[in-house]
């Protein structure tokens, strides 16, 4: 007889696998998605099952719309503070030039 097993756990609305502590679905499936990694690149790097692989894959694709939303968000957010971050670089080298 088979057996379904869930590879994935969700824990204050994020989505980690459940076997390797605190490492997030996303994460995993992104490595496939965005970095064009392969299956095998992505078990090998995070020493994953390709189950384990498939159901982050699969929880990603289920939730792919508020997944980039998030992401996007937070990708603007480091922009913006990034662009902060050099202004008040500037500011700093300006104060160490002697007078």
């Amino acid at each position: 007889m088979l057996q379904m097993i869930n590879h994935v756990r969700i824990e204050d609305n994020v989505a980690y696998v459940k076997a390797h502590g605190y490492l997030k679905a996303e994460m995993v499936a992104r490595m496939y998605t965005d970095e064009g990694c392969s299956i095998e690149e992505v078990m090998e790097h995070y020493q994953l099952t390709a189950a384990e692989v498939h159901a982050c894959l699969t929880y990603y694709y289920d939730n792919q719309a508020v997944l980039d939303a998030e992401e996007a968000s937070v990708r603007a957010e480091v922009e913006a503070n990034a662009i902060k971050g050099s202004e008040h670089l500037e500011k700093l080298r300006a104060r160490q030039k002697p007078d």
